[in-house]
């Protein structure tokens, strides 16, 4: 009985140094390497976007829209930036605008989490030319006449 009991105290006590640990490492990963790669460093470790995303809120001088762009360059997925976002109080438009510079700064890591991402990139349809008699053609914006 008295194992169980010092398990059950010393488990949490455990748990909440790791804690601790991983936060000071990210503050000084942040520090001194950049918040893209204490993102990195966070995601290595197996701490997840909300958590990252909640301490990342805490360090001084560092936007959401930056700390958003970190998660996309470390290829996070769409979906779980904006919950994490959400969860901890980063509007939309910051998500957006985070999404806008990783596109600028790290396209290639982007490109895993597309389906996921917060803004349509433009118009996803194709147009369609149409030759008329005189041998000029003519391009048409209606989806009739879309291939």
């Amino acid at each position: 009985m008295k194992r169980i009991l010092f398990a059950m105290i010393l488990i949490p006590l455990v748990c909440t140094a790791a804690s601790a640990e991983w936060q000071s490492d990210f503050k000084e990963n942040y520090i001194s390497r950049g918040i893209d790669q204490a993102v990195k460093v966070a995601l290595q470790d197996g701490v997840d976007p909300d958590a990252i995303t909640g301490q990342g809120r805490s360090l001084a001088g560092l936007s959401p829209q930056t700390l958003v762009k970190a998660l996309y360059c470390a290829g996070v997925r769409g979906q779980d930036i904006r919950d994490a976002a959400a969860n901890n109080g980063i509007s939309d438009s910051n998500v957006t605008a985070g999404y806008k510079m990783s596109l600028a700064e790290c396209r290639d890591a982007v490109a895993e989490s597309k389906g996921y991402t917060p803004v349509a990139e433009g118009f996803a349809g194709s147009r369609r030319t149409r030759t008329r008699a005189g041998g000029k053609g003519k391009t048409y914006g209606s989806p009739s006449t879309f291939q």
